[in-house]
């Protein structure tokens, strides 16, 4: 009798542990934010997200162009499930149908969810930053490196998953693509909600100039922070809708609150180095803000010059 209550007791007290570790937020002043996250999330030297300097970043010509296995495809009869888990939207899918290789990723990686970070309004919401700026939002491509098992394993190793990272802007006009996925938000509106739906082609999700991106080795950007990831963010951001924005910003943590602001703060990227597939970083917006600094240095000198 004494041995069956000590193994309950035991019991009580390991399932205790594991819901204990299971509750945090993204709340920065509360007791269970990410201030507070322990375990390796507090302790690991290869965390993320973190800051990406463009300048600083290291070009690497073996990050050659990524094989997205069936990310174009449609598959027949095949649904995919949406979901709200209380901290995040979630799209998951069969394993073994969508993979990614090449890219300079160390295996071939089988795609399993995707899900989105976003803010409270559209100056922040991003998880990586570029040069010190946040993105109104971003989305995760989470694969599993195909020599494990299962995630479990896969976790307990530094390749066992690789991350595609999607920054997110507001555009003048719908994305149809991304309307696919957030046609579903009113099913999922509450925590535990769940929907199943069409399966529709990824790569339209994913920038069009997929060959700029960046490279590092990382961890998950939420609690156990397993440093497992190798993270690929693309350099150029997809356009969504204010109205796109507005519908992740409807979904519900619990019945009174909006799920907002779920990205974790940026973190110290200690000795590691950041790649860069491209060697000019003056791409986009990047040529812009070069070429407004010129023309304001050029105002500058001729104002110092033929003004009294």
């Amino acid at each position: 009798m004494a041995r069956i209550l000590f193994t309950f007791v035991c019991l009580i007290a390991r399932v205790s542990t594991t819901l204990a570790a299971e509750i945090w937020s993204y709340d920065l002043t509360a007791a269970d934010g990410p201030k507070s996250w322990s375990g390796i999330c507090s302790s690991g030297s290869k965390q993320s997200p973190i800051d990406i300097s463009t300048t600083a970043a290291m070009y690497d010509s073996s990050l050659g162009d990524f094989t997205l296995a069936n990310y174009a495809n449609t598959p027949a009869g095949v649904n995919f499930t949406a979901s709200n888990n209380g901290h995040s939207l979630k799209v998951s899918f069969d394993s073994k149908m969508y993979h990614v290789s090449g890219g300079g990723l160390p295996g071939i990686y089988t795609t399993v969810q995707f899900h989105l970070h976003w803010g409270s309004n559209n100056n922040q919401g991003s998880e990586h930053t570029l040069d010190g700026k946040m993105f109104s939002a971003e989305l995760h491509f989470v694969s599993m490196n195909t020599k494990y098992s299962n995630l479990s394993e896969a976790l307990g190793h530094s390749d066992g998953l690789a991350v595609l990272g999607v920054f997110l802007k507001v555009g003048s006009s719908e994305n149809q693509y991304y309307q696919m996925f957030l046609d579903q938000i009113n099913s999922v509106m509450y925590e535990g909600d769940s929907v199943s739906f069409p399966a529709f082609p990824l790569v339209n999700l994913l920038p069009t100039d997929k060959t700029k991106y960046y490279r590092y080795n990382g961890s998950l950007t939420t609690p156990t922070c397993n440093e497992a990831v190798t993270w690929t963010v693309f350099n150029d951001p997809v356009k969504i809708s204010q109205a796109q924005l507005g519908a992740l910003r409807s979904l519900k943590m619990n019945n009174t609150m909006n799920i907002v602001d779920n990205y974790r703060p940026v973190q110290s990227l200690n000795n590691r180095k950041v790649k860069s597939s491209f060697s000019s970083t003056l791409t986009g917006e990047g040529i812009a803000l070069k070429i407004s600094n010129v023309v304001l240095l050029m105002v500058l000198l001729l104002k110092a010059a033929f003004c009294p």
